[in-house]
């Protein structure tokens, strides 16, 4: 497991910069993540897309300050920056509705889902339960993932890799 390729969605990022919530499962979400964070990701080659920047870093969340967005970039870097390409486009296309599994609006679960098994990352580390780590979904995802020659990454929260 030495250097596996994680690649690190958007909302691993959102539970590791939250602040402590009082409601106990997003806590319990913060904690692991921040201790995955802490004692793990030195172990696995991190990498991100493009996507994670713009729904982590930018004007989907107006309300962060320059400093909070400085410091989120400084997280980012930390993992290598996946490129989008026309393969990948494809890809994720193919993911959305109505042949795909994901709804049409989770395009960006798509291209998250697409990058990372173009770049063949073994893992995805997310907490999004609703178009991601989803069982129904993932069984739809991985066929059509598999049937375009590229291998499906094992999507999973921070808690299964740790």
């Amino acid at each position: 497991m030495a250097n596996a390729r994680v690649y690190l969605e958007t909302s691993f990022f959102r539970y590791l910069v939250a602040q402590p919530s009082a409601e106990a499962t997003k806590a319990d979400r913060q904690e692991i993540t921040r201790l995955w964070w802490g004692r793990r990701r030195h172990e696995f080659s991190l990498r991100v897309s493009q996507i994670v920047y713009d729904e982590f870093c930018t004007a989907r969340e107006p309300q962060i300050g320059a400093d909070e967005a400085q410091q989120r970039v400084l997280l980012l870097d930390e993992a290598e920056l996946l490129p989008l390409n026309r393969a990948i486009l494809g890809l994720a296309r193919l993911l959305l509705e109505p042949e795909g599994p994901l709804p049409a609006k989770a395009e960006a679960d798509a291209l998250h889902w697409a990058v990372a098994a173009a770049y063949a990352c073994e893992y995805v580390l997310t907490w999004n339960y609703r178009h991601l780590n989803n069982a129904f979904i993932k069984r739809r995802a991985e066929r059509i993932i598999r049937s375009h020659g590229y291998e499906s990454p094992t999507i999973c929260t921070p808690e299964e890799l740790y």
